[in-house]
């Protein structure tokens, strides 16, 4: 009897790590080909959105836990946001260097039901438990859209962000003063200063302006109105708010900087949707403004930014490079549609604007480069053979520089004229139908006569920077060749110079 027990337990034994075996390697099996997968997206060095039929858009937060960024986002399964059909909820992908990406797809923050989805909110680390979940408990606000309603709702986890769980019982720990009314994208950070807990908010008030509003709390349940910002100026759709407090760089001045996205046809030159800023100062939940809104990125396809604080003078941020305008008018050709632009560094200047000093492209380039002299009133074409490569050039006066794609199916042709301080952007693609995606764009310089200027450019994405004035612009372009074709038109009386950088 013994022996048979003995050998009964030894069969179990046995058996269970065999099962165990198993799981193991399927489990390994599924993130390798999850890992694959994301080595097989369009864009090569930029954080791709993880939904091939539907689409990602706005960004998250960004945590940084043991050397890795955490980087959460939103995922749209591609049944969009209609009252029967709301589907969308976070993601996440983790990066040491902010050029390679994994898939990290296990934030539970999503839709309960058919009838709702979760979409813009934030993160914040609860150092004393104040909430009551525990001492370094991460919450997360969020937005639930549900029947026509847009309420924010609490979520905790005491695990750095493995697993996450409902707060407050289920129930919605805000809503709007009147129901049905815009209430969405909560931005929440712990005010040490004062105790409590900031909120910021995307609200409509009586007449449905938008406008961002102010609200803080004891415990990070229960909410008071304190304050509203309104932009001076027409830009249509306040939303996706983030307020962070930022020393200027070169005095140590402290400010508060009010991001929020701004989406519809702006009252200047710019007439796209984009990320602005306000400087101003911030106490117990009042915030009262010193600056005009800016842009922050002076592209078309910047959006919904947020940024973690990396020193008290700077930020790192990313934008989602997508615009609403044209956005749902790209072809389902062009998959894994909503994509990320490039991680960059900005701080404040003191004159309270925001720079970009650093594009973060760590070792992704080739060292070797191909280069060429333009010469005056002349004009020189080169080839690239990748998809993703970096473009290094002075521009004198009056340039032009072109970007085609091998197979002809889209192009972006940058107009610089350097005396009026004015760049004239003009995109085609065949896979977008829509007139406000070729529509001329301008975009106002800082710079001088003659400018350094280096051009990111990926499958579906030109990034334009100037190292010494800090402007940056972020241009969506939409191709599925292999290559390039690039068209530098020196209209100037000095010979200009260019290289490229192939990815390696």
């Amino acid at each position: 009897m013994i022996r048979h027990k003995i050998k009964r337990v030894t069969v179990s034994i046995v058996t269970t790590l065999f099962l165990s075996l198993i799981i193991g390697m399927m489990y390994l099996k599924y993130n390798q080909t999850r890992l694959e997968t994301q080595k097989k997206l369009p864009q090569k060095w930029h954080l791709n959105g993880f939904s091939n039929a539907g689409l990602s858009n706005d960004t998250q937060t960004i945590l940084k836990n043991n050397g890795q960024y955490e980087l959460f986002y939103l995922v749209d399964s591609g049944k969009g946001l209609q009252s029967t059909k709301q589907r969308t909820r976070w993601s996440k992908s983790i990066s040491s260097d902010l050029v390679n990406f994994q898939l990290k797809d296990d934030v539970n923050i999503k839709p309960v039901s058919n009838h709702e989805s979760v979409a813009t909110g934030s993160i914040v680390k609860d150092v004393e438990d104040i909430a009551g979940y525990g001492k370094n408990t991460l919450l997360a606000y969020a937005t639930k859209y549900i029947d026509g309603n847009q309420w924010t709702y609490m979520w905790y986890s005491n695990d750095r962000g493995k697993r996450w769980k409902i707060a407050n019982k289920g129930q919605p720990v805000a809503k709007p003063y009147k129901i049905g009314k815009a209430f969405r994208d909560p931005n929440v950070f712990y005010d040490s200063e004062q105790q409590q807990f900031v909120m910021t908010m995307a609200e409509a008030d009586d007449d449905d302006h938008m406008k961002i509003g102010f609200y803080t709390s004891k415990n990070g349940i229960s909410w008071k109105y304190t304050d509203s910002y309104y932009s001076p100026r027409n830009l249509g759709t306040l939303e996706v708010p983030e307020i962070h407090q930022v020393y200027q760089k070169n005095t140590g001045k402290k400010e508060w900087v009010l991001f929020f996205g701004a989406n519809g046809f702006a009252d200047d030159y710019q007439q796209s949707s984009g990320t602005y800023y306000v400087v101003g100062k911030l106490e117990n939940g009042r915030f009262q403004s010193s600056s005009s809104p800016q842009r922050v990125d002076f592209g078309t396809d910047y959006y919904a930014a947020h940024h973690y604080q990396e020193t008290a003078s700077e930020l790192l941020g990313f934008g989602w490079m997508g615009n609403w305008d044209y956005i749902n008018a790209v072809s389902n050709d062009i998959t894994y549609k909503g994509n990320y632009s490039a991680f960059r560094k900005i701080f404040l200047d003191s004159e309270n604007r925001l720079k970009t000093s650093k594009v973060m492209t760590e070792n992704i380039f080739d060292t070797k480069k191909k280069s060429t002299i333009i010469k005056k009133y002349n004009q020189k074409k080169m080839e690239v053979n990748k998809i993703a490569y970096k473009i290094n050039t002075t521009i004198h006066g009056n340039q032009t520089v072109t970007i085609r794609s091998k197979n002809d199916d889209s192009s972006i042709k940058f107009t610089f004229d350097n005396f009026d301080k004015k760049l004239t952007v003009h995109r085609k693609s065949k896979y977008v139908k829509n007139d406000n995606y070729s529509k001329e764009y301008n975009v106002s310089l800082w710079g001088k006569w003659s400018e350094k200027i280096d051009f990111y450019v990926d499958q579906y994405s030109v990034e334009v920077y100037w190292p010494r004035t800090g402007q940056i612009a972020t241009f969506a372009k939409y191709s599925k060749s292999t290559g390039d074709e690039l068209t530098f038109d020196n209209l100037d009386t000095q010979d200009s110079q260019a290289s490229i950088q192939e990815m390696k």
